[in-house]
């Protein structure tokens, strides 16, 4: 099969003079048509004789202003006394020499060009990201060839005009896509040297292409569109532009980083079987359970997008059912990619699959190294520096600047971490995560819960004074705990979310790192304010499969208008409610420096009052209540099963069904 032929040397940027095909333009007849002024518009300067630049009022004065801002040009000189009367004489400092000719007669032509190709190119770039086409053969090619890549086309085996293959060549991979009467049947990811870290996953990589090609239930060659298939793309040729061969091959660095990351997680998963409280375990299991507790668990080319994902945290993660890699189940993870380092000063991409020791952890640790308090001392490595060798052009050079060129030089590349989904954190979280990959990013002036919950636009809101904000969600709720398997009814919560001491929060989107070490080190943090995050959410937006009741216009939304540190506890229990009432529950955000949660709601005949902390790795804690102090020595047997219910058993609860409006009628159900 052949390949697509590489082009020669580009004739862009060469002047006319090295065209021998090209033609002098006539000179015109123009008022700059004369032998100064032609001098002058030259950038080389005046070429007639000093005889012919003689100073006159008529010539001397254009001719000497427009020449003077060129190096070399004689300065102005106002030999006319008229000339010096009519501009000195009435006061007006008018400096020629700062003046450009190129300025005055092309400089605002080429400006409005310029807005106008950078007004184009943006409108080309939202149409195409808004629509970027169906699949056909010329389809697949536009998108190709938009995206760097070469393309040729050759008649599949069976000899039909109308089956063909199309080659999508660049520079270290070779994508073949099958395609018979517009509609793709196959699709072929290879890379065009052998590694064996990247051969493991190319099959998985080309069902993914094929996936987003192929014409699946229920579509057409009139609505399968190019959207899916042209991330993917666009991901491949982002890595294979930046990739030089020989010398560095940004696929095969991102599969050394998973090469390393996956020794990790089989480590982590071979110390929870020896765990005797996760004995009854699956092997599935205990994969999920280093998702989230441990170093996060790498996967590549999963849930239709290809590259590298470390996964750390999971939505339903208690759940026997859940798996890793399941699509159904939202999940937090981050992209490892590849970027140019620009004017960043990081340490560049090493292609190596030796980031951690054979080992795992250390087994001698020094002095100065201390355990650390998050879990045990990983023998982290340092691999050599990937450097790229001279070019041709340098090698042939002579003299000592260029000897000193020919020297092997570091790539121009770095790890990019992009996190999916963003996390919104607070400023001083964001500080640690930026601290940890040295980077400086500005920061929002946006306050955290307006991240988390942006305000309705028109309602009166002011950053420096408390917030409310009500939601009401609909609870499945079960009366008898016997009868779990069966439909459970659903009961209404009018959810208030206080914010009395609003913080201000960022948004952190990526993060250059220079060592997969970095991201273990953000783990824990990132698994606190996910966890936060989807407590939150679960409590103040609407839930899928759950029907939405109406929410009632209150004049407490938006900023109070008189400060409320302390809540009136008695509201609750001021009127007889119904039993259709919706049960009033109170949830008082504190972001700084902890993340806590205060929760109020009716409770027997008064009101109950938890206070919890949000700490790292998503874990809960109790730090206060009214209504567990008096059952940790007394427990209902019927209720309790003979299991002691301390504050950390109603802890891992939460933690376990991550909503806090199930964990309040859970502990109603169970104590009242």
């Amino acid at each position: 099969m052949s390949t697509p032929m590489r082009h020669g040397p580009s004739q862009q940027g060469r002047t006319p003079s090295q065209h021998p095909t090209t033609a002098p333009t006539p000179q015109a007849s123009t008022p700059f048509s004369t032998t100064q002024a032609a001098a002058a518009l030259s950038p080389h300067g005046p070429r007639s004789s000093p005889q012919q630049l003689k100073k006159s009022p008529a010539t001397g004065t254009l001719s000497s202003g427009v020449m003077s801002s060129q190096p070399g040009n004689p300065p102005l000189n106002f030999d006319s006394p008229s000339a010096a009367a009519a501009l000195g004489g009435l006061g007006l400092d008018i400096n020629l020499d700062s003046l450009n000719v190129g300025g005055l007669v092309g400089g605002a032509n080429r400006s409005d060009e310029d807005d106008r190709q950078k007004r184009m190119d943006a409108t080309i770039a939202a149409l195409l990201a808004f629509d970027t086409g169906r699949v056909s053969n010329d389809g697949l090619e536009r998108l190709a060839v938009r995206n760097g890549f070469e393309c040729l086309w050759e008649t599949a085996g069976t000899g039909s005009g109308n089956d063909k293959v199309l080659i999508i060549a660049g520079r270290t991979l070779a994508l073949e896509v099958g395609i018979k009467n517009h509609a793709v049947y196959h699709a072929s990811l290879t890379f065009n040297e052998p590694s064996p870290s990247l051969d493991k996953h190319v099959e998985k990589a080309s069902a993914i292409i094929l996936k987003d090609l192929a014409l699946g239930p229920g579509e057409s060659l009139l609505t399968k569109k190019l959207s899916k298939f042209r991330v993917n793309l666009e991901r491949l040729a982002t890595l294979d532009k930046m990739s030089i061969t020989p010398g560095l091959n940004c696929h095969e660095a991102i599969a050394g980083v998973w090469e390393s990351l996956e020794r990790l997680h089989k480590w982590d998963v071979e110390r929870l079987r020896e765990d005797p409280t996760l004995s009854g375990k699956s092997e599935e299991n205990l994969r999920v359970f280093a998702l989230f507790s441990r170093h996060g668990c790498p996967l590549m080319h999963t849930r239709g997008r290809i590259g590298l994902t470390l996964e750390y945290w999971k939505q339903h993660r208690m759940r026997p059912s859940a798996t890793v890699g399941d699509d159904k189940a939202k999940t937090w993870g981050v992209l490892i990619d590849c970027a140019p380092a620009s004017s960043m000063v990081y340490t560049p991409v090493r292609v190596s699959d030796k980031w951690i020791g054979p080992n795992i952890v250390k087994t001698n640790p020094m002095d100065d190294e201390g355990m650390p308090a998050t879990g045990p001392l990983l023998d982290w490595l340092e691999p050599p520096n990937t450097l790229l060798p001279p070019t041709e052009e340098t090698k042939s050079e002579g003299g000592l600047e260029s000897a000193a060129l020919s020297a092997s030089r570091p790539v121009d590349v770095v790890f990019m971490a992009t996190f999916d989904p963003p996390v919104i954190v607070t400023h001083g979280v964001a500080m640690e995560i930026y601290k940890i990959s040295a980077f400086n990013a500005p920061l929002s002036s946006s306050t955290f819960d307006n991240l988390l919950f942006p305000v309705t636009e028109g309602v009166n809101y002011d950053p420096s004074e408390p917030r409310v904000m009500e939601f009401t969600q609909t609870v499945p709720v079960w009366t008898d705990i016997r009868k779990v398997k069966e439909m459970p009814s659903l009961k209404a919560h009018k959810n208030t979310l206080i914010v009395d001491k609003p913080v201000y929060g960022h948004v952190v989107t990526h993060v250059p790192i220079s060592h997969p070490k970095d991201l273990i080190a953000m783990l824990p943090l990132l698994r606190q304010y996910a966890f936060l995050s989807l407590l939150l959410t679960n409590s103040f937006k609407p839930q899928e499969g759950r029907p939405l009741l109406p929410q009632q216009s209150t004049p407490n939304e938006g900023t109070l208008n008189m400060r409320r540190t302390d809540r009136d506890l008695q509201d609750f229990m001021s009127q007889q409610r119904d039993a259709s009432e919706p049960l009033k529950v109170d949830i008082v955000l504190s972001a700084h420096p902890i993340p806590r949660l205060q929760l109020v709601f009716p409770f027997r005949r008064s009101t109950a009052v938890i206070n919890l902390e949000i700490q790292l790795n998503g874990k809960v804690h109790i730090v206060s209540d009214n209504i567990f102090s008096d059952i940790e020595s007394e427990v209902p047997r019927s209720q309790g099963k003979r299991q002691p219910l301390t504050r950390r058993v109603f802890a891992q609860k939460l933690e376990d069904c991550e909503n806090i409006d199930i964990w309040v009628e859970f502990i109603k159900f169970t104590l009242e």
